[in-house]
C-alpha cells in the first residue's frame, strides 16, 4: 500500500487492506463495537501509524456520512456539543505529536492502549459518575488526547459515557455515533492541515473506501440473522492479538 513498495508487494497489501476494512466496518455494524480498533492497527503494521490513521478516518467517515442526517433531529446537543469543543481542543494539539514522533514507539504505545480498550469491552463497566457541560467536554479532552496522540479511536470512552445516559436507545445511538464521526472529521482535518497524509493513502482510500460500505450493510444483514454473543468472545481476543502484536513487532 505504500509507493516506495514493488507492484507485486503493492497488490497483495491493497488486497488485505480492503479485506481489513470490509471486516472491520462489518464488525462495527454486526458488533456494535470495535472496528476502528481493529482496522487502525492492522494497517499501522501495514502502513505506519500516521498514514493507518488517515486511511481509516478517511474510509470510516465516508462509509458513515450518509447516515448523519438521519441523527440530528434525534441528537442531544446539551451534551455532544461540549464534547465536541473538547474533540476539537485535545486533537488540535495532541496530533502534533502523532505526526512527530517515532513511528516504533507509536505502534508500542498503540500496543498498549488496544491492549487497554479490549479489556474495558470485556469487563464492560458502567459510568455513574455526573453529568453535564463539564463533563462532556471533559471527555471529549479525554478521548480526542488518546485519538489525537496516539492513533488509538477512543470510541469506547465516548461509548461508556453516553450509554450511561438516561436515554432512549435511539438517542443514544445518534449521540455516539455523531460523535465517533465528529472524531474521524477532526482527525482527518488536522492530518491534512499538518501535511501527514501522502498521495498513496489517499489513493488508497478510494479502493478501500466502498469496502467499508459492503461491510456495513453485510454486517447489518448479519445481525438480523446470527447471534452476537459469540463474536463479541472473537472479537475481544481479536483485539488482545492485535494489541500484542503491536508490541512485539
Amino acid at each position: 500500500m505504500g509507493g516506495q513498495m514493488g507492484g507485486e508487494i503493492i497488490d497483495i497489501t491493497l488486497v488485505i487492506g480492503v479485506f481489513v476494512a470490509l471486516f472491520s466496518a462489518g464488525m462495527t455494524a454486526y458488533a456494535g463495537f470495535g472496528g476502528a480498533l481493529v482496522m487502525v492497527p492492522a494497517f499501522a503494521l501495514m502502513i505506519g501509524p500516521v498514514q493507518a490513521v488517515a486511511l481509516t478516518a478517511i474510509c470510516s467517515a465516508i462509509a458513515l456520512t450518509h447516515v448523519m442526517p438521519g441523527l440530528l433531529r434525534t441528537i442531544r446537543w446539551r451534551e455532544v456539543l461540549p464534547l465536541f469543543a473538547g474533540l476539537f481542543l485535545s486533537i488540535s494539539v495532541a496530533s502534533s505529536f502523532l505526526v512527530k514522533a517515532d513511528p516504533d514507539l507509536i505502534r508500542m504505545i498503540m500496543g498498549g492502549f488496544i491492549l487497554a480498550a479490549a479489556a474495558i469491552l470485556i469487563i464492560n463497566p458502567k459510568y455513574a459518575g455526573p453529568r453535564g457541560p463539564k463533563t462532556s467536554l471533559g471527555v471529549g479532552l479525554l478521548t480526542g488526547t488518546i485519538m489525537g496522540g496516539v492513533g488509538v479511536p477512543a470510541g469506547p470512552v465516548m461509548v461508556l459515557y453516553f450509554l450511561a445516559a438516561e436515554e432512549s436507545p435511539p438517542v443514544q445511538r445518534a449521540n455516539i455515533m455523531f460523535s465517533v464521526w465528529l472524531l474521524l472529521i477532526l482527525m482527518l482535518v488536522n492530518l491534512l492541515v499538518r501535511g501527514a497524509i501522502n498521495s498513496d493513502t489517499a489513493l488508497n482510500a478510494l479502493i478501500i473506501a466502498p469496502a467499508s460500505i459492503l461491510g456495513a450493510y453485510v454486517g447489518k444483514w448479519l445481525f438480523k440473522r446470527a447471534p452476537v454473543t459469540w463474536f463479541k468472545s472473537f472479537a475481544h481476543g481479536l483485539l488482545i492479538i492485535i494489541g500484542l502484536s503491536l508490541l512485539v513487532v
